[in-house]
């Protein structure tokens, strides 16, 4: 049986609800922001081979989001990673959904995929290599890298906007769209330096 996934509440330790619930963390790790270990990040395809996305980056922007098919706050946003997807592919960013949670059937994710209309592409990384690269803690989490002379720079990692708070608390719309803006910027040419916010999300299951 597939367990409930972990939702970190902000005052205590996590807690495995058998239901689905909203939860908030803020994402203390320290990212590994620049340099070969990205241009030589290594994750698996729905097929199981292994793949290098930063590898040659030459794209505008590589945007990472991290979702599971049964966290219900990653379910929620996405229409809004679609739309995000539908606005600045045509800019030549290059949007890879990556499913991290180790336990997720491949048969699963594939049914994830086309129940959500996310597009193809979709990456595996149940080694959690992402997940450490960039300091992530939850699903949903983005993760954007440019590029750069000495490799591929991670210049955002975290919420998609501000729409949820906390432990059950939620906008009835977002007043900060952070992946959106930063993305508008990279898209002007504007030189950013790394920046983090706060995600509220499923607590990632540790590796196997």
């Amino acid at each position: 049986m597939r367990r409930a996934p972990l939702l970190h509440v902000a005052a205590g330790a996590p807690i495995t609800f058998a239901g689905l619930a909203l939860a908030g963390v803020l994402s203390a790790a320290a990212p590994a922001s620049r340099g070969p270990s990205a241009e030589s990040l290594e994750l698996l395809d729905i097929d199981g081979r292994a793949v290098r996305p930063l590898a040659r980056a030459s794209a505008p922007a590589y945007v990472f989001l991290l979702v599971r098919t049964d966290c219900p706050i990653s379910n929620r946003y996405a229409p809004e990673l679609r739309r995000l997807h539908a606005r600045f592919a045509a800019s030549g960013v290059v949007f890879r959904f990556v499913y991290p949670e180790p336990t997720e059937r491949v048969e699963d994710i594939s049914r994830h995929l086309q129940e959500f209309a996310y597009p193809s592409g979709a990456l595996r990384d149940p080694g959690h290599r992402l997940v450490r690269l960039v300091g992530a803690t939850v699903t949903p989490e983005a993760a954007v890298f440019v590029p750069a002379p000495e490799g591929p720079r991670l210049v955002y990692r975290g919420r998609i906007d501000d729409r949820y708070v906390d432990l059950g608390r939620a906008r009835a719309a977002a007043t900060t769209h952070d992946l959106e803006r930063v993305l508008e910027a990279i898209v002007a040419g504007a030189s950013l330096p790394l920046r983090t916010t706060p995600a509220v999300g499923c607590l990632l299951t540790p590796a196997e």
